[in-house]
């Protein structure tokens, strides 16, 4: 029985026994509830007491009187679905400790304290005088026009001021979807009761936008967001004093001018904290320095009237609220529990434990299987495998080093989790990887919540209202028919895996063995040959298993032994009795045999001139004499021996000159096994035959052996050798199986999403809903999900969150989401992802731990990290903490994406894959010469000034401007900087060439905004900090670092001496698709890093010399500089490879006149042979040899492999071994019509 089941019976029989009672209290049975509602209780599974006013069949009556009796007994089934379990004394000490470092009761918290006016964060809007901003604040404005540069200096001063404002706003908003720009009115100074920190912080925040043109700027009221006070300072309040309480609702609902100072006092003495207000006249913000801060007593609190526009965040209480819920709830969800208990120091960096091997996957029985497959973009092996692993277990991790398809597989992860039922959550704090995985969901993705900024109102009713008015989809689809399909034509191919590249009942591959020279019996000679063979083997050597007789080839192939071994046979023929001699006699011993020997023959010349009677009586003594002489000097004898000693004795006198050979070779053949002496009796029989060489005759006799079973095991085998005829259209078969299964998942997923629907579309509240829909004045997020979750948590399957907003608008309940995702899960610490663990049932994190790692710059993690104005890039990096991902990898099991899609030519993504992934990473060789390097760099003669460079800025601005008037299609461009200090110089001097020239500033406008299918491809002037996840066309680098006034190159490259810093230069590398630029200061040459304690600038150094490697042509050079890190990827054996037939197809290639490489590529995927014409490879030849020997997974090596390549644009044609050795020059003819194809 399911647990639906379970818990439909136990509702059940909890409603009888409410009617029972209710008879025995009144005489009358009470209804309580109808059967349907019971069903609908248990399928759904109510959790609030709230969720019953949407169960058809429910009243008021019953949510007063017996609510809290049914929803004990759902709430209980919620928790065994989640596999919830008591919180442990030390899990929960564990969860402590993370929770502290939530919240940061430092100076780096602007919401709690702003010593200074930041340049880049914050600006004093009082120091604007003739601006009405409370006008603004209390609804009698909606816009302000803050400057303008043509009325004087002073207005360009501003301009400057709030320009930087809006970059560093902007860029929160592209990198995590938050648009935190705030008015901060009013302040609040004191101490808090401690007595240990100062604060200076907003009581409120309005929220506002900032808008730019070429010459002013201005503030505008956002009505879309909602205006709050700043629970931030209400929870340091409560930490201080050690108190546990919730945190109030903070969101200003119904607020104006005339009471508002008021109102504010208020609330926040509600809250525990007093503030006296002596002036509430606006006033401007002073600057204190460090010491200069008024003196409070401990408590004091006072408002100060300042008005500040600038970044804030908004989400500083929420995570925190939830670990207080998770740690007073007592439970936990068995996923969290895996990742958090008995937490032990670990070495983050380290690359242990090993992503699971395919036999490590076959074993866990997570090989992917079509049946178990929904999808609606292709996958590749490795994603598969993901989607199968999920099933199976409920926590894995997704390693995905750069552009390998992480969103692809999230996007499968989503698709057949929908078709399976279940709820999904994907979580990042990245906007970009909310934006690529809901772009790839394409037409599905309005049925998708996507919610990254939970301030955007407007964007959350607009998804609703879209998705509810959303048509009826196709029906109807089978896919269980074309998955078994598509199964069965896997299992033929691992048929022809199974029979003939895995050992047989002969000990070997067969297709090993058809790899050897075919006898063609119509020919004469080798026919004649065959029939001498097979005359002088004795059919006994048949019965023998290959290692045998290869190990009888190679004893027999050393000739010195076959010698002696014939020297043997030949002394046993022509003195048969020697075979039966003792062989330890001694010189003095055959002495004596000898003289015996003359004693016998006169003994018998004298029996011999006897008469009859006289033999007759002297034969027994003769005999006796004999019997002795054979006991004396034989191991075994018999009358035949006897008779021979006495036949002729002298004969066997002048044999024992041989003895002596003859017992050293004897030694030797007594050490033979039967199968060795009847092998090299073979051999001497051929080559006595043939006259034959004993080494060519044992080659013969080994082929021939060999030839046998492979022309047994090729006559019962004939239908393997169709299915191979048929591999081709076999494949295609699955491409267009795949292709159309990939469409009717499509409709499937939109069927399921759609009739979902129904679950909001036919509520008891859908009318409440609808009018909150269409109202002007939207509830905000946390307060309609809370009360209408019930409806939305069955009708909206997907959702895509930061772990900010999960945390501020879904209610904390355990396993309220089937399955989690978790994306860029390297740069999220473990805190933040607790409470989405918290909420789902199986969880999936994916991420690459050779990228950034999460950095503290501060004590907490969710305030508003201190300023970069002051921040020292050594500092930054040696904050650098355990993530998520770092965690997991070394709690649940992981498996490694290994196909790279994202980068054109292969130059682009070789040093990654090298240096960081061993080699391991499959990445397409080129498939034509790129009309000029991939990667080139640029030298200037530039100079490092506070930490910056003009010469690169103004370099990259130049090659900037020349990409827009050079490309020819339109490719996105990023720009990647080494530090935050020339990123800002970079943007200023464009700002800067934006003003002086229209047409490159509106160029460089609408480059900023461009989005393609929901994705943001726009221009991008980023450091390496926060580049992750992003990719462009083309990829600029300031590398900024160079010479200072002094002339000294400073070897100091912040982040990268670090342990573990090369990480960041991994990122850097990885983002192109198409080109990259790197604009430096020095030659590598000039770094001196070789005694550097860590690997970061020794990598940086060895990039540089292969960018350069590469911008100069120098392939080898670059090759060289790539294979210095090693290479872990697959290495064949050296017998038996794909040489063989790759010779003879390469030969046979250049015959004909093809111009024809051999093993192209230097990524993971080297093609065995590429036909090549006019600077493109036209068809690549893969010998099946090699492709059996890499890979075990009939999915990657029979389809996955060849898909990827020609994903790439590459043409693939598969020679076979077995069609080669029955026919080559039918392959070279099929070689050939694919290469006229082309």
């Amino acid at each position: 029985m399911g647990l639906e089941e379970q818990l439909y019976d136990e509702l059940y029989q909890l409603r009888e026994r409410l009617r029972e009672e209710g008879r025995m209290a009144t005489g009358r049975i009470p209804n309580v509830c109808p059967d349907e509602a019971l069903m609908e209780m248990a399928h759904r599974v109510p959790t609030k007491i709230e969720d019953f006013v949407a169960i058809v069949g429910v009243g008021q009556r019953f949510i007063e009187v017996y609510g809290e009796r049914f929803l004990a007994i759902t709430r209980k089934y919620a928790v065994t679905a989640a596999k919830g379990s008591d919180l442990a004394t030390d899990t929960a000490k564990t969860l402590r400790e993370l929770e502290k470092k939530l919240i940061n009761i430092s100076r780096s918290n602007r919401l709690l304290y702003q010593g200074k006016i930041s340049v880049k964060n914050t600006f004093d809007l009082m120091t604007l005088p003739d601006q009405d901003v409370l006008g603004l604040l209390f609804g009698k404005k909606r816009v302000l026009k803050l400057c303008d540069i043509t009325n004087s200096k002073e207005d360009e001063k501003v301009y400057k001021h709030l320009n930087q404002v809006i970059r560093e706003v902007n860029r929160e908003m592209r990198e995590k979807g938050q648009y935190d720009l705030y008015i901060g009115y009013p302040f609040v100074q004191g101490k808090m009761p401690d007595g240990d920190f100062d604060i200076r912080a907003p009581m409120a925040l309005f929220p506002v936008t900032l808008e730019k043109d070429a010459r002013s700027i201005t503030l505008t009221f956002d009505t879309s967001r909602d205006a709050m006070y700043n629970n931030t300072l209400i929870l340091a309040y409560i930490k201080a004093t050690g108190q546990n309480k919730p945190l109030p609702n903070n969101i200003l609902e119904e607020y104006n001018g005339d009471t508002f100072i008021e109102d504010s006092l208020h609330f926040f003495k509600m809250n525990g904290i007093e503030i006296k207000c002596e002036n509430a006249e606006p006033m401007e913000f002073i600057d204190y320095k460090a010491g200069e801060f008024p003196d409070y007593l401990p408590g004091d609190m006072e408002l100060v009237p300042n008005i500040v526009v600038g970044k804030y965040p908004t989400y500083s209480s929420s995570i925190q609220r939830d670990f207080d819920a998770i740690l007073s709830g007592k439970e936990i969800n068995g996923i969290l529990m895996d990742l958090v208990e008995n937490l032990d120091k670990t070495d983050f960096l380290s690359d242990k434990p090993d992503p699971l091997s395919f036999d490590e996957i076959k074993n866990k029985g997570i090989q992917a299987s079509e049946k178990n497959l929904f999808y609606i973009n292709s996958l590749n092996s490795a994603q598969e495998n993901i989607l199968t692993a999920i099933d199976a277990d409920d926590e894995i991790v997704v390693q995905g080093p750069p552009g390998t398809g992480k969103s692809q597989v999230i996007t499968g992860l989503i698709t057949s989790a929908v078709v399976k039922g279940k709820t999904v959550l994907m979580v990042s704090e990245k906007k970009t990887a909310l934006d690529v995985v809901y772009s790839r969901l394409g037409n599905l993705s309005k049925y998708c919540l996507l919610i990254d900024d939970v301030g955007n109102k407007d964007l959350f009713y607009r998804q609703l209202e879209v998705m509810l008015s959303s048509g009826v989809p196709k029906r109807g689809t089978d896919l269980e028919r074309i998955s078994d399909s598509i199964d069965d034509d896997v299992d033929m191919l691992t048929r022809i895996a199974d029979t003939m590249y895995t050992p047989g009942d002969f000990g070997i591959a067969p297709y090993k063995l058809y790899g050897m020279e075919k006898t063609n019996l119509a020919d004469e000679r080798q026919f004649s040959e065959y029939k001498v063979l097979k005359d002088h083997i004795d059919p006994k050597l048949l019965g023998l298993k290959y290692p045998v007789v290869t190990e009888l080839h190679k004893t027999f192939g050393n000739e010195a032994l076959m010698r002696n071994f014939s020297d043997y046979m030949s002394l046993s023929s022509s003195l048969p009795w020697i075979t039966q001699m003792r062989t330890d006699l001694s010189e003095y011993n055959i002495g004596e045999m000898k003289a015996d020997l003359m004693d016998l023959e006169m003994q018998m010349k004298d029996f011999n001139s006897k008469g009859f009677m006289g033999r007759l009586f002297s034969k027994g003594k003769v005999n006796r004499e004999a019997t002795v002489m054979a006991s004396k000097y034989f191991e075994n004898y018999n009358q035949h021996l006897l008779n021979y000693l006495m036949d002729d004795p002298r004969r066997i006198v002048d044999g024992l000159d041989e003895y002596e050979k003859f017992a050293s070779l004897s030694t030797v053949y007594k050490r033979m096994n039967d199968d060795q002496k009847l092998y090299g009796e073979d051999i001497l029989s051929i080559s006595n035959s043939t006259k034959m060489r004993f080494t060519d005759s044992n080659d013969k006799m080994y082929s021939w052996l060999l030839n046998e079973h492979l022309m047994k095991f090729d006559a019962e085998h004939k239908d393997i050798m169709q299915q191979i005829w048929d591999f081709d259209s076999i494949i295609r078969d699955m491409d267009r199986k795949m292709e159309e299964k990939r469409l009717m998942c499509k409709d499937k997923v939109e069927e399921i999403l759609q009739n979902n629907l129904r679950y909001i579309s036919e509520s008891k509240r859908r009318g409440d809903i609808n009018r909150i829909i269409e109202s002007k004045r939207k509830w905000n997020l946390n307060k309609f999900i809370n009360r209408y979750g019930y409806e939305l948590f069955k009708g909206v399957r997907v959702w895509l969150l930061t772990p900010e907003v999960v945390s501020e608008i879904l209610p904390l309940e355990m396993g309220v989401f089937d399955m989690l995702i978790f994306d860029e899960a390297s740069q999220m610490y473990v805190e933040k992802g607790i409470p989405s663990i918290y909420r789902a049932k199986k969880v999936v994190v994916a991420g690459d731990h050779k990228q950034l790692r999460p950095s503290s710059l501060g004590v907490g993690r969710i305030e508003y990290d201190s300023d970069e104005d002051d921040l020292d890039d050594d500092i930054s990096a040696a904050l650098e903490e355990e993530s998520l991902l770092d965690l997991a990898r070394a709690r649940y099991d992981s498996i490694l994406l290994n196909f790279h899609y994202r980068s054109k030519y292969e130059e682009l993504i070789a040093f990654s894959n090298y240096a960081f992934y061993g080699g391991r990473l499959y990445v397409s060789p080129n498939v034509i010469d790129p009309p000029k390097p991939p990667i080139e760099t640029i030298r200037v003669d530039g100079l490092w000034e506070n930490k910056s460079n003009i010469a690169e800025a103004n370099k990259v601005v130049e090659l900037l401007k020349h990409i827009f008037n050079e490309r020819k299609n339109d490719e996105t461009i990023g720009i990647i900087t080494f530090n935050a200090s020339q990123r800002d110089l970079i943007n200023d001097v464009i700002d800067d060439e934006c003003t002086k020239d229209g047409a490159f500033g509106k160029t460089v406008t609408n480059e900023m905004k461009r989005f393609d299918n929901g994705e943001d491809v726009g221009l991008f002037i980023k450091n390496i900090e926060s580049v992750q996840g992003d990719e462009r066309d083309i990829i600029i680098f300031s590398i900024g670092y160079a010479k200072n006034a002094d002339g000294k190159l400073m070897q100091r490259f912040g982040w990268l001496n670090n342990r573990g810093g090369e990480n960041r230069l991994n990122v850097a590398i990885s983002r192109a698709k198409k080109k990259i630029y790197i604009v430096s200061s020095f030659e590598p040459k000039e770094l001196q890093v070789e005694d550097n304690k860590n690997d970061g600038p020794r990598v940086l150094k060895k990039y540089l010399q292969y960018a350069d490697a590469i911008s100069s042509g120098n392939r080898d050079l670059a090759d060289a500089i790539l294979h210095s890190f090693g290479d872990q990827r697959w290495s064949e054996p050296e017998e038996f490879n794909s040489g063989r037939i790759a010779d003879k197809v390469y030969n046979a290639l250049l015959r004909k006149g093809y111009t024809v490489e051999r093993n192209v590529g230097i990524g993971g995927y080297q093609i065995d042979l590429a036909v090549k014409q006019n600077d493109r490879y036209i068809l690549g030849i893969e010998c099946d040899s090699r492709l059996y020997e890499m890979s075990d997974s009939t999915r990657e090596r029979d389809y996955h492999r060849q898909k990827y390549l020609e994903s790439r644009g590459w043409k693939i044609h598969r020679v076979w071994t077995p069609g080669f050795w029955k026919n080559p020059d039918k392959e070279i003819a099929g070689i050939i019509d694919a290469i006229e194809r082309v």
